[in-house]
């Protein structure tokens, strides 16, 4: 059961992997809050029958609702981010960035939440975690103006969120189904950008721009309400902290199809950034 479990969570990162060239390919096609709202609630369709054919419940509880929106709402942000940050970053170095730090922040959060002391091996991972973030940032030849233009300190702030993502996750779906809650995660995710998607609707693609829509529907349907669905089902059954070191998958993965569809260079302190988070998240994981 455990080994089924892992083998889903590799499939689904490889194909986590290639939403940042795809999220690249559409980043300035649409107003970000667009793009957003039809991402989510492509999302919520594809998630309806699912829940439906696995014989869940729409109800909920007053509690489970308030998770189901924070959840919404942080999982919103964070793509927000992720969208703001494709437009002028790089889709390889920012999958790098992204889901290198991303378990180290979640790691340390999770232990800080449950009041553990941190050890020796966890001051060296949390060493090596920084080390990489500095290198992936390069931040010795950035200026701060260049930093926030490169979408590079945008993608380090997504890795922070979606630490929460993964943690809150973990906690919410102790008492609702995995299926449940993505589906109101993503329909609440609809909603909370709506009012700003209506503004600036006159901005969304006609139905003939097909790299638009097939890329909404990859982000929407096959990375989303599948790939990460089946994230938060690990989440629930490896936990927070293991199944979120498996992301370690993905920049590799990131940076070839980047390199392939998007003839994006692979920078070396990309490489070297990325093994040394790498490296940190073996350590954490022992």
């Amino acid at each position: 059961m455990r080994l089924r479990n892992e083998l889903l969570l590799v499939f689904a990162m490889v194909i986590w992997s290639g939403s940042w060239t795809s999220g690249k390919l559409i980043a300035g096609s649409a107003d970000p809050n667009t793009t957003l709202f039809w991402r989510f609630i492509v999302s919520a369709l594809a998630l309806a029958p699912m829940v439906r054919f696995a014989g869940e419940s729409f109800r909920i509880s007053a509690r489970q609702a308030t998770w189901a929106a924070l959840g919404g709402l942080i999982i919103t942000v964070y793509t927000f981010l992720f969208f703001i940050g494709l437009k002028t970053g790089y889709a390889g170095a920012a999958g790098v960035l992204v889901t290198s730090m991303n378990p180290i922040f979640t790691y340390f959060l999770t232990r800080i939440f449950q009041g553990q002391n941190l050890n020796r091996r966890d001051g060296i991972g949390l060493l090596l975690g920084v080390s990489a973030g500095v290198i992936l940032l390069e931040l010795w030849s950035v200026s701060g103006e260049k930093l926030l233009l490169s979408g590079n300190l945008l993608f380090l702030v997504c890795a922070m969120i979606y630490a929460l993502v993964t943690m809150t996750t973990n906690t919410a779906t102790r008492s609702m189904s995995i299926l449940v809650y993505s589906f109101y995660v993503n329909l609440l995710g609809a909603l909370f950008v709506l009012p700003l998607a209506l503004v600036h609707w006159q901005q969304t693609p006609v139905f003939s721009d097909t790299t638009y829509w097939f890329n909404i529907f990859y982000l929407g349907v096959i990375s989303n309400a599948f790939a990460t669905t089946v994230y938060f089902y690990a989440v629930k059954k490896l936990g927070s902290a293991r199944a979120s070191s498996y992301i370690f998958i993905v920049p590799a993965t990131a940076l070839l199809i980047a390199a392939l569809y998007l003839d994006e260079p692979v920078r070396a302190t990309t490489l070297v950034g990325g093994l040394l988070a790498l490296v940190g998240v073996t350590l954490l994981r022992r």
